[in-house]
């Protein structure tokens, strides 16, 4: 892609290098080609998006902040509407800039495993369950085509991820996204307890669905039994 693009002065194309210049890990070439692109051509959503992709590459968090809220103010409906949660995770870079044990104390999205609602407040964004699932699969899809172990943002929000999936899905799924949190570098002392607990309803509902299958077990045997007694049918010897 970048060897196709290269040298081209179509604006379209240009925009399109700078996404090939991402991927190749130059993104402070793509950032100074991306300002200029706003320049020609103030206003365009694609652009500004791009850009704040760009600067948070490059480890600029601010300037990337501000370009993807300016990327919302032109399109609100971009990224099927996900940027809002682009936004909270650049917030949570910026306050390990100044913390770097934020992570330690805190996620993206600060979510409590243990009271996850229907409907959930993140910041000033109420929305339910399934939308927040779907908008963490969005951004994690697009973020992991950059970003490679470790990442505590990423790590982060597969932590949160892992509380979602453990109410509306099934623990077992929980438990690997939880894994993957550990791979990115979750704190492994903050994952523990949570993976323990897992467990344990895991075990506990095994020994009830065995409990369950033993009783029908036990009863169907029973009845079998009192309809012999009866003489309703006979078990032959053989």
């Amino acid at each position: 892609m970048e060897a196709s693009l290269r040298g081209s002065t179509n604006f379209n194309d240009r925009s399109d290098y700078s996404v090939a210049l991402m991927y190749l890990g130059r993104s402070p070439e793509a950032v100074e080609l991306l300002q200029r692109l706003e320049k020609e051509k103030p206003g365009q959503y694609f652009i500004a998006a791009n850009l704040g992709t760009a600067c948070e590459l490059s480890g600029n968090n601010e300037e990337a902040l501000r370009w993807i809220n300016e990327g919302i103010r032109r399109n609100p409906d971009s990224h099927e509407g996900t940027e809002w949660l682009h936004v909270k995770i650049l917030e949570a870079k910026i306050a390990q800039e100044k913390d770097p044990n934020y992570f330690k104390k805190h996620s993206v999205l600060e979510l409590q495993p243990q009271t996850l609602g229907e409907d959930l407040s993140v910041g000033q964004q109420h929305i339910s369950r399934k939308k927040l699932a779907e908008a963490i699969q969005h951004q994690l899809a697009e973020r992991e085509q950059f970003v490679k172990p470790p990442d505590p943002a990423v790590a982060s929000l597969l932590f949160d991820y892992a509380a979602i999936e453990a109410v509306s899905t099934t623990l077992e799924s929980a438990k690997s996204i939880l894994e993957m949190a550990m791979e990115y570098g979750y704190p492994p002392d903050k994952v523990q307890p949570l993976t323990n607990l897992y467990d344990r309803r895991i075990a506990w509902r095994k020994t009830k669905q065995y409990g369950f299958y033993a009783l029908v077990g036990v009863g169907f045997l029973a009845l079998l039994y009192l309809l012999y007694q009866r003489g309703i049918f006979v078990l032959s010897r053989r």
